[in-house]
């Protein structure tokens, strides 16, 4: 163990014992502020997440980690904000010190230039987007969808990359298929059901929170190729990698430590959710344990592309690799997502610099918060 892992394992316990015999009814602000109040100074810091509709299935970014008083403890005032408009350009104009991305964003959001930002811990290790169908839909596998219309939440380059990598080996083009704009909430529900879409391409998380709802979908056969590329990670600019290596570490820290969390407490993780965003919680009169099941399924299916329970509480959390940004770059370019006449280097876009820093704490020092 570490010389600083020694001594964040202390700071842990105090801080622990400190929260143990504070009042119960303390509110998750309250905790926070005593898990910070070790602290000779606390390090102001803001992140933005990127969603048009919050749900339990955010957490990981961060959410949970503030809400545990995890930042907190690693000296860090963080805020959070959510928006539906893209994240990168408040980052670049400084008005947030990290952003959550995709790898795709960094590769296109400079033109022909690397950004003066880099991603500095990965969330999601998989491209986290699926084509599905109706359970008893005659289409099996990707290979099926010649002539069929396809329903997706907007047009975008980056889904065309995806159908074409996935119809591609079927001898498939974008040409075969009829793509078909079908939003969000339930006018892809409907236009499935009612058969003005055969297909549809959304994410785990909206096919889980269909299926509350009561509609069954069926992944289609053809598409593990995806598991090659990175999904979703935290981006820093290069000035605070920079200047504040530290606050990076702690921040990446307080996002690893809330992934053990996920894993080893999840039903606890949803009822933190509910008292940070009490809009999102279950209404007065409602069936608490059926709404908890219900958020529970959409956050495991978050938690499904993490992997998390694949992964020992000691694994090496937020990984990032050299030669999966030059698969992401290749993939990019193949696709015309990024100029091919480009030559980049994936250590423009990546570091992996904070990630032994970012496990240094005791998973098994990791208990459930009431």
């Amino acid at each position: 163990m570490s010389r600083r892992h020694r001594l964040f394992t202390l700071v842990a316990g105090l801080t622990a014992l400190t929260l143990a015999l504070s009042a119960c009814g303390d509110d998750q602000e309250s905790a926070a502020a005593q898990a910070g109040a070790g602290c000779a100074s606390m390090t102001p810091a803001h992140l933005l997440l990127q969603t048009a509709d919050l749900d339990v299935s955010y957490i990981p970014y961060g959410i949970l980690a503030k809400e545990l008083g995890y930042f907190a403890e690693e000296c860090v005032d963080m805020t959070i904000d959510v928006t539906a408009d893209a994240t990168v350009q408040s980052l670049l104009n400084k008005k947030t010190d990290f952003g959550m991305s995709a790898p795709d964003v960094a590769l296109t959001a400079g033109g022909d230039k690397p950004l003066a930002a880099r991603m500095v811990y990965n969330i999601i290790p998989e491209l986290n987007i699926y084509l599905a169908v109706l359970p008893d839909s005659p289409i099996q596998s990707v290979g099926d969808l010649k002539g069929a219309k396809i329903g997706l939440s907007n047009s975008s380059p980056f889904y065309d990359a995806f159908l074409r990598e996935s119809l591609q080996p079927a001898g498939l083009t974008l040409d075969d298929v009829q793509l078909v704009t079908t939003g969000y909430g339930s006018t892809p529900v409907n236009a499935l059901k009612s058969g003005e879409v055969d297909a549809v391409l959304y994410w785990p998380g909206m096919y889980t929170a269909w299926q509350n709802t009561g509609l069954q979908t069926r992944l289609l056969a053809g598409q593990d190729w995806s598991h090659s590329y990175d999904g979703l990670g935290l981006m820093a600019r290069n000035d605070t990698i920079e200047q504040q290596p530290e606050l990076v570490e702690s921040v990446s820290r307080a996002i690893s430590r809330s992934t053990v969390y996920l894993k080893k407490y999840p039903e606890s993780a949803v009822k933190i959710f509910w008292a940070a965003y009490p809009e999102r919680a279950p209404l007065p009169g409602t069936d608490e344990d059926d709404a908890l099941k219900k958020d529970l399924a959409v956050l495991q299916s978050t938690l499904g592309s993490m992997h998390v329970a694949e992964h020992p509480d000691d694994y090496t959390w937020g990984i990032q690799t050299t030669e999966r940004w030059a698969g992401q770059i290749a993939y990019d370019q193949r696709n015309g997502i990024v100029d091919k006449a480009l030559k980049l280097d994936p250590a423009d876009y990546f570091t992996a610099q904070f990630i032994e820093a970012a496990n240094d704490f005791d998973p098994a020092a990791i208990k459930e918060q009431s």
